[in-house]
């Protein structure tokens, strides 16, 4: 065991660490021009080129330019998935800007929030989302309208007809992204990424993720999210990405089949989905050689499912906003060992992982404690607070806040977020554990546990369970206790339609908890 990391205020961004670090400006704007006559994005409403996208995010610079955005200078993007967000996007990295990425799921609160802490000067909205910033004050509105205009406020594509102003990405050391959490535990905090880390992170991706030249790619979850990263990634290697409006199986398939898509992201419950409606009206799918999966625990039973439905193709990602996407991966042929299917993977290149203790100190093989990270692409900082920043690391070491512990193979098993365990009568559980055994249920499609109070155990194990068929909660009940030590065995169930997932689609265990909380008191007339 070693002893305790000091806690100093080393950051993984530090000058020493960033001075040959290639800025994600400097890699995105050298691919545009080698990619030029690539076709680089397919929606619903056309085709472009890669020199196409970089005409265009010129002359978008150029009016961001015209309406007072300066370098360093923070732009909002609050749009849905389509081609205006991939040349904001670019236009932002051409003119050195700071994006804050907002998700169109989020709530007014939370987007008022974000816009008046990240001290947004420019706010880029999609014509139906206008009411989400309508009582926002001082951000100039530039309104992405679809073609089809807009008369009461300055439109993206008028914009994007301005003088092109000339490269001026943001250097290593600059700040590129502050990104908001989902906020399941309070108000979102804004993480910040300097283009250096930002740089070195897509080639990670690219390499992490087994990106490779001329990729047909299908992006159907949001740009603002993990899709965004994937999106650029695509770009350096002059893929061809095809971005869908939202998920539906059924267009996805057949946008699969009809265009040979060979890479594509998904969450877990989006496999569910797909290999339900694979049941329903299959379809061709050999061209797929990569399914990237990640965001949240999957069911050993359905990847299973998959694995034996589509091939081995899919390669698990874990990771966070502050380490983005790729800290481990569980590569396709680890898909291929049963034992292996509980694992995250080992770490990417260039990532450390270790276990700790409550004090830092590190952990053997086997024991279960906090997963810490180091990487050339974690957060800069947390923005407008220096004592978050100061918690979240132990000397240059990312604390995650997820349980777990690294077998001897150097393979990552999580077990739980460290807020989601459960302490009943003095013992842990964790949560994932209960959700893993009420998931390889025939019956079950998906499954949640969270801690509820109870007065005789200080918390009681609470299971929320949509069904894929009618089943009886003592069926349940007993296929637990077959399964589970008895204290870990859920002393109460609700079953719901769906499970309620936050903006970035992870299970809302927020929105589950409160379900369970008193009232506030209302108090007696005065």
């Amino acid at each position: 065991m070693s002893a305790p990391l000091r806690n100093s205020a080393i950051r993984p961004d530090a000058a020493s660490r960033r001075s040959s670090s290639p800025a994600v400006g400097q890699l995105l704007l050298g691919a545009l021009a080698r990619h030029a006559e690539r076709e680089a994005i397919v929606t619903p409403r056309g085709r472009w080129r890669y020199e196409q996208l970089d005409r265009w995010a010129a002359g978008l610079a150029g009016g961001l330019a015209k309406l007072g955005a300066r370098k360093g200078d923070r732009v909002a993007l609050l749009l849905r998935n389509g081609v205006e967000y991939a040349v904001t996007d670019l236009a932002i990295v051409r003119s050195g800007l700071v994006k804050v990425p907002l998700n169109d799921l989020l709530s007014k609160s939370d987007v008022e929030y974000a816009l008046e802490h990240a001290g947004a000067s420019i706010v880029i909205v999609h014509d139906s989302l206008r009411a989400l910033v309508a009582d926002v004050a001082g951000p100039g509105v530039v309104v992405v309208d679809d073609g089809e205009g807009s008369a009461d406020a300055s439109s993206f594509h008028e914009f994007s007809k301005t003088q092109p102003a000339p490269p001026n990405p943001a250097a290593p050391d600059e700040p590129a992204v502050i990104m908001y959490t989902g906020g399941t535990t309070g108000r979102p905090k804004g993480i910040v990424h300097s283009a250096g880390a930002l740089g070195t992170n897509l080639l990670t991706h690219v390499l992490a993720g087994e990106i490779r030249f001329g990729e047909r790619m299908a992006l159907c979850t949001p740009l603002p999210h993990s899709a965004g990263f994937f999106l650029q990634a695509g770009f350096l290697q002059g893929a061809t990405i095809f971005v869908e409006p939202r998920f539906e199986p059924h267009e996805l398939l057949r946008t699969v089949e009809e265009q040979a898509i060979s890479w594509t992201f998904m969450v877990p419950t989006m496999i569910y989905r797909l290999l339900d409606a694979l049941a329903e009206n299959d379809r061709d799918t050999s061209s797929i050689a990569t399914i990237v999966y990640g965001a949240a625990p999957i069911s050993k039973t359905r990847i299973e499912e998959a694995i034996e439905r589509l091939g081995p193709v899919f390669l698990q990602l874990f990771g966070q906003s502050e380490c983005p996407n790729f800290a481990t991966t569980l590569c396709k042929d680890d898909h291929r060992m049963p034992e292996l299917l509980a694992s995250c993977g080992r770490p990417c290149p260039g990532v450390d992982v270790r276990i700790a203790d409550a004090d830092g100190g590190e952990l053997e093989a086997g024991e279960v404690g906090e997963v810490l990270l180091r990487a050339p692409f974690t957060l800069r900082e947390y923005h407008r607070a220096p004592e978050l920043t100061d918690q979240a690391y132990h000397g240059d070491w990312l604390r995650t806040g997820d349980v777990g512990y690294l077998a001897k193979s150097g393979h990552l098993f999580l077990v739980d977020r460290k807020k989601d365990m459960i302490i009943s009568g003095g013992m842990n559980i964790y949560s994932t554990e209960v959700e893993q055994v009420l998931q390889a249920h025939p019956s079950v499609a998906a499954a949640a546990v969270i801690g509820v109070p109870d007065p005789d155990w200080g918390e009681a194990v609470h299971a929320f369970v949509v069904a894929r068929e009618p089943v009886e909660a003592g069926n349940l009940d007993r296929f637990c206790r077959d399964q589970l030590a008895k204290y870990k065995v859920p002393k109460g169930l609700t079953f719901l339609e769906a499970l309620p997932t936050t903006a970035y689609g992870k299970v809302d265990k927020k929105a589950l908890r409160r379900s369970f909380a008193p009232p506030p008191p209302t108090g007696e007339p005065s």
